[in-house]
């Protein structure tokens, strides 16, 4: 039986805090649950939120607007921790985000979200993991946890992800890379093509909205460049805004950047308004 508090928070909207989705090797990876902020009791659609970093820095917690402004929308929204290098090296971080992809459909019916329904957001690395989730190919091992349940997302909202880590980034980056994938750039050929999402795209991947600065001193425009053509050539939809003068962040107070933000999350409401078949997210491959 639920309590009333509990009733409250789903009816009312409110956040989950440190929520504990994976213990491995006994460390304790979290989320903060923001509920939507409506009186509907019918199952809502739910975004992955992962914040950016490098893949070595970054805290869940700032991706917090992103949440609400998702929940007061009609979202449930996810803001994840995952674990970061040097510690732990690639494909660490993707596996985290895709076991807390499965733990929210494992946990759909206490949630009151519609496991048919779920999208992904991030920005920078937090991007490069959204599109990651969003692809139909998965580049990485099997998951142990909550079995049975697909970590594919059916839509991404991608702010300026690192798209393809073999190409555009200037030599100053090859330390930060070399950290994060455990060797140099010149001696991981395969490690680098398997953690890039351009990569993994296939025809059942999941629709794209790209949000990318013209200025971005980072990760190179190109990289949405680059993107938007593998994604093309694949048949599946993306949505491409280039800022002119956009750095690597979101500035409000540019109106073209306030303007494609408001444009991406009617977008995102758009395309998880309805169910897809329930097959696509309940069978899981060795590779999903």
């Amino acid at each position: 039986m639920w309590s009333c508090s509990l009733v409250l928070t789903f009816l009312m909207g409110g956040i989950d805090r440190d929520v504990v989705y994976s213990q491995p090797g006994g460390e304790r990876l979290q989320m903060d649950i923001y509920h939507p902020q409506t009186l509907s009791s019918e199952p809502k659609p739910a975004v992955l939120v992962i914040h950016g970093g490098a893949w070595v820095s970054g805290k869940r917690q700032d991706m917090a607007t992103m949440c609400e402004a998702l929940a007061q929308e009609g979202f449930l929204a996810a803001t994840v921790s995952y674990r970061l290098a040097p510690k732990h090296k690639w494909p660490t971080m993707v596996e985290d985000v895709r076991t807390a992809v499965r733990y929210l459909r494992s946990r759909a019916a206490e949630l009151k979200i519609d496991p048919n329904r779920l999208g992904a957001a991030g920005a920078s690395a937090g991007g490069h993991l959204a599109l990651l989730l969003g692809a139909s190919d998965s580049p990485t091992r099997d998951l142990a946890e909550y079995k049975g349940f697909s970590s594919q997302v059916q839509a991404v909202f991608n702010l300026f992800g690192p798209t393809d880590l073999g190409n555009d980034f200037p030599q100053s980056l090859d330390l930060m890379f070399a950290v994060v994938l455990g060797k140099p750039k010149n001696e991981a050929t395969e490690i680098v093509k398997n953690a890039s999402p351009v990569t993994h795209i296939g025809e059942k991947s999941a629709p794209v909205f790209t949000l990318h600065g013209k200025a971005d001193p980072l990760v190179p425009v190109k990289q949405a460049e680059r993107l938007d053509a593998a994604l093309k050539a694949k048949g599946v939809e993306h949505q491409m805004r280039l800022i002119d003068g956009m750095k690597h962040e979101v500035d409000m107070t540019n109106p073209a950047v306030t303007s494609a933000l408001t444009e991406a999350l009617n977008w995102l409401k758009k395309k998880l308004a309805s169910s897809v078949g329930a097959a696509q997210v309940r069978t899981v491959s060795s590779r999903s």
